[in-house]
Order: structure tokens, then sequence, then C-alpha cells
């Protein structure tokens, strides 16, 4: 009986080692954000998506104390893209890995103002990195353009954007980017400000400086019309996957809740603004 009862043990012991050597093999990923320095090589993550190490470096020279030139990214000795034409002050450089696997390399290059022109998410496929997130699209609908990857969760990537934009000054928002039928897609189109401006002049309401359709949903039918002088709070836009068009959700105050049309082209005075509160910085 003792003979028969060590022997269990020995094989029970043997299955679970087994299986704690096994599992990790078949566990799927977890989904990660990692943070990488430019002027350093890196040859213990995967890139190209085989599940095998990679040597990845983005150089850059420093034009003086205080900034850096052009930079060039290098994936196994081999030159993939450059980053070119700008005094910039940083580089924000993010390798991004979903649930599913699927691997992502972020720069996001930081210029005057915080600008980032050139900031993008991209993939390897077919011998090179491909674009496949434009994360200074925002430009299109207002200027000083800037964002930062805050998180990696199942297949998404959340991007905390801002812009100085022509229909609100000001703007912080975050969007989802989900992995769907092989493409990183915008699923947010309705994000929540943060409307730190009105509280920090310490005002309760949006004041309309025009009279303005106020519709049902973006693009849809009139509902109200914001008359000038009307007050309002505003509490999300609506934002196309093409960042076009732009839409303020405005609640009267003592009316209907509805969307106006946001600007997204600046004016020629600096004094025209959609909102009397309104202010741009330059």
């Amino acid at each position: 009986m003792k003979t028969s009862l060590k022997n269990a043990l020995a094989t029970f012991l043997l299955l679970a080692a087994a299986l704690l050597i096994a599992g990790p093999v078949t566990a799927q990923a977890k989904a990660s954000n990692i943070q990488l320095d430019v002027n350093r090589t890196y040859k213990q993550y995967d890139f190209t998506g085989d599940k095998k190490p990679d040597k990845l470096r983005v150089s850059t020279n420093s034009q003086d104390s205080d900034s850096y030139g052009n930079c060039k990214v290098y994936l196994n000795g081999k030159k993939m893209f450059s980053i070119k034409g700008r005094r910039y002050y940083e580089f924000r450089i993010n390798r991004l890995e979903l649930k599913n696997n699927k691997t992502y390399l972020a720069i996001i290059p930081v210029t005057d103002n915080a600008d980032i022109p050139g900031a993008a998410i991209y993939q390897f496929k077919s011998g090179k990195f491909n674009k496949v997130v434009n994360l200074d699209a925002m430009s299109q609908i207002g200027y000083h353009n800037s964002a930062k990857i805050t998180k990696v969760t199942a297949n998404k990537i959340t991007v905390e954007h801002s812009v100085m934009s022509y229909a609100l000054g000001a703007i912080t928002f975050s969007l989802d980017y989900q992995y769907k039928n092989g493409k990183l897609v915008q699923t947010t189109t309705k994000p929540k400000l943060t409307d730190f401006y009105l509280k920090y002049i310490k005002k309760p309401y949006w004041t309309a400086a025009h009279s303005m359709k106020v519709l049902k949903n973006p693009d849809g039918k009139r509902i109200a019309t914001l008359k000038k002088g009307q007050k309002v709070k505003i509490d999300k836009i609506y934002l196309n996957a093409k960042h076009t068009k732009i839409y303020l959700h405005v609640k009267i105050k003592g009316g209907k809740s509805g969307w106006v049309k946001g600007w997204t082209k600046g004016s020629s005075s600096p004094s025209d603004v959609m909102f009397k509160e309104v202010v741009y910085a330059g």
C-alpha cells in the first residue's frame, strides 16, 4: 500500500511539473505597453510577429543639450524608415502587444508647443513597418496636436489626444483603437471631453457667439436653434474616423440637448469664435 501511494504521488508530481512547463507555451500573451529609449539596442522583443526576438534600434543625434535631430529606425540591422525635418525635444517610443499576440511600434516625436508631426503606430508586414494609425490626424480639426499611449488592454489600444481645436480651443479626450478583421480600427466616435478650461476661468457654461443649428444626431435633423448669447454645457464630441468632422454635444440651459457642427478651420479674426469663452493659444 505504501509503495502504491508513493508511486501515485510521484506520478502526480510529474504531471504537475509537466503542466507548469507546458502552460506558458500554450497560454495566450497578456497585453503590454513597454516604453523604449532612443539610441539603445533592444534584442529581447519580437516586432515581426514570428515569435522570435528581433534587434530594434531608434537612433538619433543631438542638436544641442536640449534637443534631437532626425531619427532613424533600424530592425535587425536594416534601416526601416526615418523621421526628419524638425528640432525634436523627445521621442516617445512604445512597443505595444495585444492579447492576440499582434505587436506594434508607436513613435511620437515631440517638437515645439508639444506638437507631434509624424507621430504614428506602425506594424511590421511584408518586410517593412507600415503606418496603421496616424496619431497626428487631429491636425485636421485644429492645431498643436499631441497624443500619448495611455494603456493597452486585451486587443485595444487607448490613446489620449489633446488639440487646440478650431471649435472649442484646447480639448482633451481619449480614443480606443480596436483590432478588428486584421486592422486597428477607431471604435470611439463620441468621446467625453476633459473640460478643464471652464473650471480654470470659473464659469459653468459656454456662451454661444453665433446662432447655430441644434441637430438630433451628428449630420441629423434640426431639433432646435442655439441662439447667440444662450448658455450651454458641452460634455462630449463626435469625431468621425477620418477626423475631418467634429460635432459638439450641447445641453442648452433650460432647453434641449443635441449636436452642433464644430468648425474645422480657423477664422481670419482671432475674436471670431463659436463660443465667447473660447481662447486659442498661439
